[in-house]
């Protein structure tokens, strides 16, 4: 029975320190006094009381930043992250005791800082960071105005950036959200007297935040911050043409020359080293006029190039001429893999 009594005593006390604190508001009077009651001579005596004491509460500073993001969110080069509804997702908190005016910055973490899931940030995104109040920036970017937070009041924000078209599979960049403290009603920076003698009269700030992730955020500064990042997945193609000559009319098999009448067989390799897939993939050869396309030649496999022995399944797509213009229709090209385009002309 006593061990059971302790079991619920400690459940219930934890479920209790789980709570958030309701902290007396900045500014508050405490005012008390203190009685005597005494005897002499076992005779009660009349209750001594002491004089009245007055003090300010002060004022507690406090922020917590932090992700709500369970993973990097994925990208591609190119994009505008509101366009394409790809915002990096906070939360802003007031620990403080009272009403606290907050700024908000967006900013590029330097190569090297450590993201969330301990990858290495590779890539600065500078360009167009916005700060928004909604998952579609439909009001803008509020980045260094003022925002009033109530006591214990958490908000969510968004954070928009532009990637840029040199941006490469596998890059992650690290991106912070900083709340600074400003005086109320304004966007100046708050500064404290935490290390000024007490004024009992007077209410006094005191910065009581952790170190943020930002470079410079430090313990009690009037600001925090946290991160989130982008990690760029996309295809990455290069492109090769091999040529071949597989007959001339003329000469002995395999000792074939480039001569008018033979005929040479080219292989173009899609060769995607990206993670993620083409699609829409079309490429276009224009011969010259010295060669003629030789009908119904063309065929795409699943295998990288091999301009005397095509390897691979076929993969039904196609490759389609007109006049000079040979295309080559390769749809989608998975990531980490190769397709080639063979077709066949005939030197004139």
């Amino acid at each position: 029975m006593n061990k059971l009594l302790s079991m619920v005593t400690i459940l219930a006390l934890g479920s209790v320190g789980a709570m958030a604190v309701d902290f007396t508001d900045y500014g508050v009077d405490i005012t008390n006094s203190a009685t005597l009651t005494y005897k002499v001579s076992n005779v009660e005596q009349d209750v001594e009381t002491s004089n009245t004491d007055t003090f300010k509460v002060d004022r507690k500073v406090d922020v917590t930043v932090a992700t709500t993001d369970g993973a990097n969110i994925v990208v591609v080069p190119k994009i505008n992250t509101v366009d394409d509804n790809k915002p990096l997702t906070f939360t802003v908190t007031n620990n403080s005791n009272g009403r606290q005016d907050f700024k908000l910055s967006a900013s590029n973490l330097v190569g090297g800082d450590t993201l969330d899931n301990a990858e290495s940030d590779t890539v600065d995104y500078a360009t167009d960071l916005k700060v928004c109040v909604d998952a579609t920036c439909s009001g803008g970017d509020i980045s260094g105005t003022n925002i009033q937070f109530n006591e214990e009041e958490s908000k969510t924000y968004y954070i928009f950036a532009d990637i840029p078209n040199t941006a490469v599979d596998g890059e992650h960049g690290s991106i912070a959200l900083t709340a600074i403290a400003v005086t109320d009603g304004t966007t100046t920076n708050m500064t404290d007297n935490k290390d000024d003698a007490d004024v009992k009269d007077a209410v006094d700030i005191v910065f009581a935040e952790a170190a943020g992730v930002s470079v410079g955020d430090a313990q009690y500064d009037g600001k925090h911050s946290a991160l989130s990042a982008y990690e760029v997945v996309t295809a990455m193609i290069d492109v090769s043409k091999y040529s071949c000559v597989i007959a001339d009319g003329i000469s002995a098999d395999d000792k074939w020359k480039r001569i008018p009448g033979a005929t040479i067989r080219y292989a173009l390799d899609v060769n995607n080293t990206g993670t993620a897939a083409t699609v829409d993939a079309v490429l276009t050869d224009t011969l010259q006029n010295d060669v003629t396309y030789v009908a119904n030649s063309g065929v795409i496999k699943d295998a990288a190039c091999d301009c005397t022995t095509p390897a691979g399944a076929n993969t039904g797509d196609t490759v389609d001429v007109s006049g000079q213009a040979v295309t080559a229709n390769f749809g989608t090209v998975n990531g980490k893999s190769h397709e080639c385009a063979y077709f066949e002309v005939k030197i004139n």
